[in-house]
């Protein structure tokens, strides 16, 4: 861990997304700042894309390098103390794993959320993550959780469909794929048990119902959820109950209005 870092200016524990610019505001870095705040945390951002999107329509994506990107985090890790960190949309593989051996040479208990986003809800795709399992595994044991959910885990691990609606099938999937890393399946888009969460770690299974009979989709829903948990977590709860807080958070603001951008105050 760096000697340099100074005495925090606030009583708020620091957590830094690594993610893209949506204009929106709906997803990427502007959401989760949103989210940081309503938790009561400082948020800090570090940019790893361009994009020009509304909560509707997905238009174009300009990268940044990882030089830029590690440009970017180095003097928040030199300055504050970071609790936690978010990944969301970044360039690929290769870039993630330099990202998060950057994150852990500064500090080697420092909690990493990983959510995977592989494709934008408009239809873009962003990521092919299966073209390297190799690299895959490295990064997943430098993660602390990931957040896909039954779409992206299916692309991730090859799982078919039919195994897919199986829960045991998916915990042993799942505890084989991600080793020491902890993994919340989001159960938006499972076909017999949608809005139900599981968390799965080496020593238990979770499964979070959904609180609500009903919910209004949210353009960035899952941004906002990965965003919720790595400010509780740096609030200093448990994984298990900041994944619980994450869910009651995240239902909340998709119930906040019948349009596809949420509102963090309701």
């Amino acid at each position: 861990m760096s000697n340099h870092r100074i005495v925090p200016s606030t009583d708020r524990p620091y957590v830094i997304s690594i993610a893209g610019l949506d204009p929106s505001a709906g997803a990427g870095l502007l959401s989760d700042m949103k989210t940081f705040e309503a938790h009561r945390v400082y948020g800090f951002g570090v940019c790893t894309a361009m994009t020009i999107q509304t909560d509707t329509a997905f238009l174009k994506n300009d990268w940044l390098e990882r030089e830029q990107i590690l440009a970017q985090l180095q003097p928040f890790l030199d300055k504050f103390p970071i609790r936690v960190v978010k990944i969301g949309l970044i360039k690929d593989l290769e870039t993630l794993l330099a990202v998060c051996d950057c994150l852990i040479s500064f500090d080697s208990e420092i909690k990493i959320v990983l959510d995977p986003i592989l494709t934008a809800s408009a239809g873009h795709n962003f990521n092919d993550w299966t073209s390297d399992s190799a690299v895959f595994k490295d990064v997943l044991k430098r993660l602390y959780l990931i957040t896909p959910n039954y779409l992206e885990l299916q692309t991730l691990i090859g799982a078919d469909q039919e195994g897919q609606k199986d829960i045991k099938a998916v915990a042993r999937i799942c505890l084989k794929w991600s080793m020491d890393c902890a993994v919340l399946l989001k159960g938006g888009h499972h076909p017999l048990t949608p809005g139900t969460d599981y968390f799965f770690d080496k020593n238990e299974r979770l499964e979070f119902s959904p609180g609500s009979p009903a919910v209004y989709p949210k353009h960035g829903s899952g941004c906002v959820l990965s965003s919720a948990i790595t400010a509780q977590l740096a609030l200093g709860n448990s994984l298990q109950k900041s994944c619980l807080f994450g869910k009651q958070y995240i239902e909340k603001f998709l119930n906040s209005n019948t349009s596809l951008l949420g509102d963090h105050n309701s």
